[in-house]
């Protein structure tokens, strides 16, 4: 990997520059070594690591594994209990410890200082926020992109989202976060770059921005895309002002802002002047005269979508290869802000009619009875709501069985809002689990059925899989059936866990092929 190896001393004077060191023991251990390695956890601990002994349940057997590993010094937090005993010592010498006062800053400083913070020198950074349609929108400013870097002889870009992570070299699976964790996000940024990619855009979450994981990145061009009441919880933000005010936060790291012009004006208004007041320029798009690029005489099969662009002064027919009227505004998005970085017309009909979006408005159609099955990573009030408003225009007049849970240890409104949503859309409803961590299924199951009236629920399931095929034996005939929440994931969180799950869709086809 392309960087600068640094010795444990200069870790040591950046710390203490930003005013994050709290304290050392420099004067009876060796600081004079080279770092070749940062990590958080033991079991990725190579030769000459810097450890790092991040989170509330961290345990010194953690340390020890580490240093057994190959780690030559460690960083804790003061009121630590690390922080508070001696120095650890390792084959009978004292370890070197850099005791320092934010945890959340100090990462995101050493990791763009040991990777030399090469992503902002080598890599166009595309960053995209907002309550829903990140990964759809994504997923677009990277079919385009890749089809304007493949046209001048470029690799195609790198992404980062809830749905896969790529750097050029192999695409994984996410595990349940929008946006890495500092350490990790550096590690695949850099890379990327040594992967020669030139480009990359990825989901920011709000958490994402608020625990710094992204401070020390800078966006060429950034896409705001909406903002609504969600992830208001102890766990994440402890009310909505907290959470719009952490998400504008994106202005301040980005030279170009394209914003969503469809939004209510009370938001609008403090999204346009934020990103006024940061960005070199300001693009807006959305379904709304006036908007720089318009989008209009929107029409949408469950397949595919195709609207009228006025934009530059002129009018193009845009084709989309995924379905829903919803996904129009994360086209445009995803237009907005790939113009903003040279990309042609011609390129972004050519992404746009190519782009697939795992888990976003996946349909299946069942064969041993007209029902079409569509798998959504709907999981708030908000996506509930566009989901359900496009399928009652697409399929008029067909009753629905809808299949869901809601997350745990976070974001508790849910439970009112989507048993409101279910109450509303579904004429039955099958309820399972969809990350519950370390909360009660069951309790979650009682808090949505306080909004559900009890004849809408067919049955509760504790295994998702099992859920669903059942929902696929007594969806009746005519019917459509809607499975909210997962998407592509392949992944359910259990207690502390991410267990590896077959995707709902598989779930859905594996039943169809059974059934033929």
């Amino acid at each position: 990997m392309s960087r600068t190896i640094k010795t444990l001393d200069k870790y040591l004077e950046m710390l203490r520059a930003e005013e994050l060191l709290v304290s050392d023991n420099s004067s009876s251990a060796d600081f004079d070594i080279e770092i070749k390695g940062l990590s958080y956890n033991s079991k990725h601990v190579t030769e000459a690591t810097l450890f790092v002994c991040k989170g509330l349940n961290f345990r010194e057997e953690y340390l020890r594994e580490a240093l057994e590993g190959g780690a030559v010094a460690y960083v804790c937090e003061e009121g630590s209990k690390l922080a508070l005993a001696e120095p650890v010592e390792h084959d009978g010498k004292q370890v070197p410890r850099l005791v320092i006062n934010d945890m959340r800053t100090a990462m995101t400083k050493l990791g763009s200082m040991f990777y030399d913070k090469i992503w902002n020198d080598k890599l166009t950074l595309i960053g995209i926020t907002g309550t829903k349609g990140k990964s759809t929108t994504a997923t677009f400013v990277k079919a385009i992109m890749d089809a304007h870097y493949l046209k001048k002889g470029e690799p195609d870009i790198g992404f980062l989202s809830g749905i896969y992570n790529y750097d050029g070299g192999e695409r994984k699976s996410s595990e349940k976060m929008t946006t890495l964790e500092t350490l990790e996000l550096h590690d695949h940024l850099a890379r990327t770059v040594d992967n020669g990619l030139k480009c990359l855009v990825m989901e920011t979450s709000s958490q994402a921005i608020k625990y710094k994981r992204t401070e020390d990145l800078h966006y060429k061009v950034c896409g705001f895309l909406n903002i609504s009441e969600d992830h208001i919880s102890d766990r994440e933000h402890p009310t909505f002002e907290d959470y719009f005010c952490t998400k504008l936060c994106i202005f301040k790291q980005s030279d170009i802002a394209c914003i969503n012009y469809e939004m209510p004006e009370e938001y609008f208004a403090r999204v346009k002047e934020e990103a006024e007041a940061h960005c070199q320029k300001v693009i807006t798009f959305g379904q709304k005269e006036g908007a720089d690029y318009y989008g209009y005489d929107v029409v949408s099969t469950p397949n595919e979508l195709s609207f009228k662009l006025a934009a530059e002064g002129k009018v193009e027919d845009i084709k989309v290869s995924i379905g829903g009227y919803y996904n129009a505004s994360n086209a445009l998005a995803a237009i907005a802000m790939t113009r903003a970085l040279g990309a042609t017309m011609d390129e972004i009909k050519e992404g746009l009619s190519n782009a697939k979006v795992a888990g976003r408005m996946e349909v299946y159609h069942m064969v041993n009875k007209d029902v079409d099955v569509i798998v959504d990573y709907a999981h708030n009030r908000v996506s509930y709501e566009t989901l359900f408003e496009n399928l009652g225009k697409l399929y008029p007049g067909r009753k629905r069985l809808l299949v869901f849970g809601v997350h745990g240890n976070k974001a508790y409104n849910r439970r009112q809002d989507l048993g409101e949503m279910a109450q509303k859309y579904a004429d039955k409803v099958v309820l399972t689990e969809q990350d519950i961590g370390t909360d009660d299924l069951h309790q979650i199951w009682k808090d949505i059925r306080d909004f559900l009236h009890e004849d809408k629920v067919d049955s509760e399931y504790e295994n998702r899989k099992e859920a669903i095929l059942h929902a696929c034996e007594i969806v009746p005939d005519g019917w459509i059936m809607a499975i909210c929440g997962n998407g592509a994931d392949r992944f359910q969180k259990r207690g502390l866990v991410c267990e590896p799950e077959p995707t709902d869709g598989e779930i859905v086809q594996s039943y169809i092929d059974s059934h033929r």
